[in-house]
């Protein structure tokens, strides 16, 4: 469904496009589009994750530190890396801190820095919670369609700069 058809959500934005390029339609409809479905998806994945009393967010902090060298990275490197408000991370970790999962420790060098380590208990709902999503995550897209659509957001990404 583009745009412009009734029923898209997009519809009512039609009267401003007068004057607008086909190729800048196309990018606001692209954009609007993939916000709208990154939020589907993000509450898909919280229903799944409900019940470990993981949503999205709290997930994506366990997972970024089960990655990072050590299991720790600082409030300031994650607010980077998972492209929220610095007051969003303070608030997941407190979470997080709060059931166990992660901890808060001073940077051994920088008095200025604190540290977000995993716990153990962390790191054993990380492996659960991911094929939790592998398995029961529905897009209603076959799998040649989500590696088209991974592509594509990477794309997205490398030209935004975001990764290389």
């Amino acid at each position: 469904m583009k745009g412009n058809e009734v029923g898209s959500p997009l519809h009512p934005v039609r009267s401003v496009w007068t004057g607008l390029t086909e190729e800048d339609r196309a990018a606001f409809e692209a954009a609007s589009s993939l916000i709208r479905a990154a939020g589907i998806a993000t509450k898909r994945i919280d229903d799944i994750l409900r019940p470990s009393g993981l949503t999205f967010a709290r997930f994506e902090v366990v997972l970024l530190l089960s990655w990072a060298r050590g299991g720790a990275m600082s409030l300031g490197r994650m607010q980077h890396r998972l492209l929220i408000h610095q007051a969003a991370v303070t608030n997941l970790v407190d979470r997080l801190e709060k059931d166990g999962l992660v901890r808060r420790v001073p940077h051994p060098s920088d008095r200025r820095t604190t540290l977000a380590v995993i716990t153990e208990v962390g790191r054993k709902v990380v492996a659960p919670a991911v094929r939790d999503i592998a398995e029961q995550l529905r897009l209603g897209i076959d799998d040649e369609q989500a590696v088209e659509v991974f592509e594509l957001v990477q794309q997205l990404r490398r030209s935004a700069g975001e990764i290389t």
